[in-house]
């Protein structure tokens, strides 16, 4: 039987969704809105070196619209992945029924 760690597979499938979102319609992530939630984050995360580095690394990634990028951060299965995924500002740009849409996706891998 397969452990599934339910925060990952949430921040994945909602870090999916928003990549999906970006490239379908040719979003932005240098926004107002995507920069206020990168404040916000660092404003309630620890100043360690730690999270402060991933925390520059996505604000090097809004500033230069890097979707390459964003892509290899979804796509990544490890620490550095979880964390930056577990961090990002862009989940301001998917509207709540998206996001209800993601959490059911999380509700069916649950119940297979």
């Amino acid at each position: 039987m397969t452990v599934i760690n339910m925060k990952v597979t949430r921040q994945k499938l909602l870090q999916t969704a928003i990549l999906d979102k970006v490239e379908r319609e040719h979003l932005p992530l240098d926004t107002v809105r995507v920069r206020r939630s990168l404040q916000s984050v660092r404003e309630h995360v620890s100043r360690s070196p730690y999270f402060t580095d991933f925390l520059d690394r996505w604000e090097q990634i809004v500033e230069d619209n890097d979707v390459e990028t964003l892509r290899r951060v979804v796509e990544s299965d490890d620490e550095a992945g979880n964390e930056m995924r577990n961090l990002s500002p862009l989940h301001v740009l998917l509207t709540e029924d998206e996001r209800m849409k993601v959490l059911d996706e999380l509700r069916e891998l649950v119940l297979r």
